[in-house]
């Protein structure tokens, strides 16, 4: 698997946001956090997980940059199930713009980093 700095970051960045603003928030919720709107969904449930275990969906878009990603992870007993690298993940990156969505990656880092405290 080839990663950059980037993805890495995003990665990191995107578990600290989800514990931060979004633990224990019900399904079907829609939110705002600076800007982007947050959407959350059940996701399928992947085999070898614990029987209480919650698999979840989140769209994550921000309008105004144009950019969106979606971000499955799975929780268990209120925390994210480890290992974190595994169960929760970046599916995907999409510029609406029509530029490659590779570029969504450094403009989803932007707005990580602007949140400041995750």
């Amino acid at each position: 698997m080839n990663t950059s700095i980037i993805d890495d970051a995003n990665r990191l960045s995107v578990q600290r946001l989800l514990v931060r603003y979004l633990t224990g928030v019900p399904l079907y919720t829609v939110g705002k956090i600076e800007g982007a709107t947050i959407i959350v969904e059940p996701s399928r449930h992947r085999t070898g997980l614990p029987d209480d275990a919650e698999a979840r969906r989140y769209i994550i878009t921000q309008c105004d940059e144009q950019w969106s990603i979606i971000v499955r992870a799975v929780w268990h007993k209120e925390q994210l199930l480890a290992p974190s690298a595994t169960h929760t993940v970046i599916e995907r990156y999409d510029q609406l713009e029509g530029r490659c969505d590779e570029e969504a990656k450094y403009a989803v880092n932007r707005w990580f980093r602007s949140l400041g405290d995750i």
